[in-house]
Order: C-alpha cells, then structure tokens, then sequence
C-alpha cells in the first residue's frame, strides 16, 4: 500500500464521506486537508477566501506538504488543492492519487444550495441557483479534469460511499505508480 492516499475531484464527489471509510478499511489515519487548514489558521475556508483565494490556497499548500510527512494517511483534498502550481507533484510524490470522478449530475444534486462554497457564488457574494449554479459547476469541473486525470487511480463516486470506499481500497492493491486506471 502507499504510505498517503489523496484523495481528489470536484467539490461534493465525496471525499469527505468517503475518506474515513477507505481509511478504517486500510487501517490508516483520515485528514481533511480543509479542516487541517482551519485549525491551523483559525478561520474558516470562507474567511480566508474573503482575504483571497491565494490566501486561501497558499494556506492550502502548506498543509499539503505537512501531509506529506506523515504516513499512513488518508487525506480528502479540497476541490481546487491540485490546481494550484506543484500540489499535484508533492500529492504524487508523497503516495497515490485517487480521482473521485462524478457526473455533474450528482455533483449538483449533492451540492444542495452551495452556501459555503466560496467558488460557486456570484459577484455579490450570495450562492449561484438553478442554471448559474450549473453552468459554473460545469466550467470549474471541466476546467480542472486535466489535472484530476493525472491521479493514480479513478473511482467512480456517483455510488453509495461505501461502494466508492470499496473501490478505492481495492484499486490501491498491489499499488504501483502508473498511469490512472479506472476501477
């Protein structure tokens, strides 16, 4: 097994849901990277979006590379972690990358409202509805499924988190760096 499994994609794949099952299956430890930066900034993801989102993602940044020095870790990166300029070289040098692929359809129906989620509001602050919300959902995932397709394995996430655990343990079997696989 890897020594971290990060844990990407698109806000509300999953992560978060999914993380501590994949890592009570592998017997490792769950972080969640925006939790971790909170608690080391004390303020909330939306706080520090509101200095910035370079604030934000240099915050961001630093608690990665923290990861990167524990081990048997399974850590739930924020929607936008691996976009920033060399995250996705320090997540893959640090262990194995796993895409939580899902359709756009279940990303909406899981995002609810969007309260909270700095990206997905409008100029004036308040959170996008209805053909806004999607079309910004759309972009934002298109625009970042580059970078998500360099991950190590892919899993599909659209199943219950359980299902999505299972997948993502398994396809961790036998790990070897390599180029993503579906599972």
């Amino acid at each position: 097994m890897p020594p971290r499994v990060y844990l990407t994609g698109f806000m509300a794949t999953g992560k978060s849901t999914v993380g501590p099952l994949v890592a009570d299956r592998l017997g490792y430890r769950f972080v969640d990277l925006d939790w971790m930066v909170e608690a080391r900034a004390r303020q909330t993801v939306e706080e520090l979006f509101a200095q910035g989102e370079g604030v934000f993602r240099a915050a961001e940044a630093e608690a990665l590379a923290e990861t990167a020095r524990g081990r048997n870790l399974v850590v739930a990166t924020g929607g936008g972690t691996l976009a920033t300029p060399g995250n996705l070289a320090v997540a893959r040098r640090a262990g194995a990358v796993v895409w939580l692929r899902s359709s756009a359809e279940a990303t909406l129906r899981r995002l609810g409202d969007a309260r909270g989620r700095p990206l997905l509001a409008g100029a004036d602050g308040r959170p996008l509805r209805g053909p806004a919300l999607e079309a910004r959902v759309r972009a934002l995932s298109a625009a970042r499924e580059p970078l998500y397709a360099q991950a190590d394995r892919v899993a599909d996430a659209d199943g219950a988190p359980d299902v999505v655990a299972r997948q993502v343990a398994e396809s961790l079997r036998g790990w070897r760096r390599g180029p993503a696989r579906a599972s």
